[in-house]
């Protein structure tokens, strides 16, 4: 887990604001699908035992049957893992300088991708659905200026609170720029009198 003195690539003087991951939600979908694919076979094995339970007492077909189990379990397990990894792994972290987007795509893909706050054009969240709203999750989209044109943080939790922060930060941005800006006209005024 990232904090704050682990921020890939830290500056010096930034800070973390926004540590997200998807909503806990997803995962415990994820699991509960994986579940109830788990209990197909048990419900396969009930079925045979009341229909053919000449099957389950064969030497060849047996043992088959039950290799072809194992293997589907093996497979649930690995979906099962590859879920918390992809849940775990997948973060969006937002400090005073930057946003840094970090993807588990699979078990053995990464990809990170950071924007620095000067180049955030704007910023939206959507949240469609009962159990979106219900559960207060969503989309922050973050169009910025630079090489990768939006950055997206899928399934957040609180989406809107997140836009209004980065919105505050980007706005605290322009007027130290503006300041900044103005600070150096002035000075050039006072080279000319």
């Amino acid at each position: 887990m990232y904090i704050e003195g682990q921020i890939p690539n830290q500056q010096e003087d930034e800070k973390l604001l926004l540590f997200l991951r998807r909503h806990w939600l997803i995962l415990v979908a994820q699991w509960l699908l994986y579940t109830v694919l788990a209990l197909i076979p048990v419900a396969i094995y009930f079925f045979l035992i009341y229909a053919f339970p000449q099957i389950l007492v064969s030497k060849t077909i047996y043992p088959f049957l039950f290799l072809l189990t194992s293997i589907y379990y093996l497979f649930i397990i690995l979906f099962l893992f590859n879920a918390f990894i992809d849940y775990h792994l997948d973060v969006w972290i937002v400090t005073t300088k930057r946003i840094i987007d970090i993807e588990q795509k699979g078990l053995f893909n990464r990809v990170i991708s950071e924007q620095t706050v000067e180049k955030i054009q704007d910023v939206s969240a959507t949240q469609k659905g009962f159990w979106r709203t219900f559960f207060d999750f969503g989309t922050v989209s973050v169009q910025t200026a630079g090489r990768i044109d939006r950055f997206s943080f899928h399934q957040v939790p609180h989406p809107f609170e997140v836009v209004r922060t980065i919105n505050g930060l980007v706005q605290k941005g322009e007027e130290n720029l503006e300041h900044e800006i103005h600070e150096i006209l002035h000075h050039e005024e006072d080279k000319r009198i």
